[in-house]
């Protein structure tokens, strides 16, 4: 069977709707299940249309040919961020079906809406959930009934079959990198020659406006061993310089961290790379090892601005901790990157001022500032459908933002202006120009023109 894996272009550097910005990054679902097909003797490739800039059309042709496509709605099928404006993506299903029979949706939105996206592309059928266990089914041949963890459309209408087992990570071939057009990964903060890593799947917290429904409950992961062989792979095969850890928690596991990182400083691999965790699961020894092993940067998700705030989208962490943990990250050498929710339903404009306050106070390397999107499958969701003094502020299948107390213009407006006030001050820019990272701070610029203009 020839197959191919499609990852849909964005178009936009950073989309209207949402302000998402669409990096172009490692599709490491696509490129790990391409392995499990060719293992099984399919002939297989990838089109990544978001790397290479394709358009719906030029996707389609990529595709001729083809017996089945499997293609993603997210650039990164895991991301609990999704694009809101499903137009590109749906475009490019539409040129798709012109030129092949068998079309398989799969991705986050599809996972959570499940019956509107198999409407919506007229697939023949959307994953829901990680997709490797379903794609390997479909492509064996299966019957569409006995694929655990997919929705279809029987006789009488739409069919949400049972969820599938999470996979055993360990069991995942490594991904087919080889497949990819290495050269066009890159991560403005971090540099060119770059890919992803996951050491583990699924998140330990429960705030209100994550959309984890991808992986399911809990948290999976996968041995060091099996870990040090895709960055050795990586690194010595394909050229790989930098790279992110895309865990939402990554030292939630602190054990097999410190493991890796001894691992990392042994090999003397010339690999920088970032991660993303939380501020109350790092320390000391854990951040001196990282900083070792070639960490240069670490995510971390603040959201708001007080102890009141926090508490109401269950963070599960307070402001002093928060404060505890960038001390920490700031003595160890490591730049942090810290994100900022604005537009939560209880949010005064005095929350928007604690915001930017405790942004300065923390003063982040790059602060990031986005309008909480009231993702389907997310309490924050719930919390609109139930109170009558909220809306959505549009009708799509994933609205913008949340609309009560504010406007989604509001919410706009505050947005650029925390961006405004914290990039554009004198003190901050001088600052980037002595530490004399002029390439990473003309990209920096690039981005921040970007957002403060969509």
């Amino acid at each position: 069977m020839k197959a191919v894996l499609v990852n849909p272009f964005q178009i936009r550097l950073v989309g209207k709707k949402g302000r998402i910005y669409n990096r172009t990054w490692t599709p490491l679902d696509l490129a790990t299940s391409a392995s499990i097909l060719r293992a099984e003797g399919h002939d297989v490739s990838i089109v990544d249309a978001n790397a290479e800039q394709l358009t719906s059309e030029a996707t389609a042709d990529r595709c001729a040919g083809a017996d089945i496509v499997f293609i993603t709605s997210t650039s990164l099928d895991r991301w609990q961020c999704p694009h809101l404006d499903l137009v590109p993506f749906l475009e490019t299903t539409e040129a798709i079906r012109r030129k092949v029979s068998r079309l398989v949706v799969m991705g986050s939105h599809g996972t959570v809406l499940p019956v509107e996206i198999l409407k919506q592309t007229q697939a023949e059928a959307v994953v829901q959930g990680e997709p490797e266990g379903a794609i390997q089914e479909i492509a064996k041949g299966a019957l569409l009934s006995a694929v655990a963890g997919v929705t279809w459309n029987g006789p009488d209408g739409p069919v949400s079959n049972p969820p599938g087992k999470g996979v055993r990570m360990d069991e995942l071939p490594l991904p087919a990198l080889d497949l990819l057009p290495m050269h066009l990964y890159e991560y403005e903060v971090m540099g060119n020659a770059f890919t992803l890593f996951e050491m583990s799947r699924g998140c330990a917290s429960e705030c209100t406006f994550c959309l984890l429904d991808t992986y399911g409950n809990g948290v999976r992961k996968q041995s060091v061993d099996r870990l040090t062989r895709e960055i050795e792979v990586a690194v010595t095969q394909f050229g790989v310089r930098t790279a992110y850890f895309i865990d939402l928690e990554f030292t939630v596991l602190r054990k097999q961290v410190m493991e890796l990182c001894d691992w990392l400083i042994e090999r003397k691999l010339p690999l920088t790379w970032c991660c993303q965790t939380r501020f109350d699961l790092v320390d000391a020894e854990v951040l001196e090892k990282m900083k070792r092993a070639g960490c240069t940067l670490i995510h971390f998700g603040v959201e708001a601005g007080s102890d009141r705030m926090l508490s109401k989208v269950n963070k599960g962490i307070t402001m002093d901790a928060i404060r505890r943990g960038m001390a920490l990250t700031k003595e160890s050498g490591i730049r942090s990157a810290c994100f900022f929710m604005i537009g939560f339903p209880e949010s005064t404009q005095e929350d928007m001022v604690d915001i930017e306050e405790f942004a300065k106070e923390l003063a982040p390397d790059y602060p990031l500032f986005h309008i909480a999107a009231p993702y389907p499958g997310t309490e924050l969701h719930e919390q609109v459908k139930k109170d009558p003094s909220l809306r959505f502020s549009d009708d799509s299948l994933f609205p913008e933002a949340v609309e009560g107390r504010f406007s989604l213009a509001d919410w706009k407006r505050m947005t650029r202006r925390a961006y405004i006030h914290y990039y554009a001050r004198p003190s901050y820019v001088a600052g980037r120009l002595i530490k004399g990272d002029f390439r990473s701070l003309w990209r920096q610029a690039k981005l921040f023109y970007n957002l403060v203009t969509a």
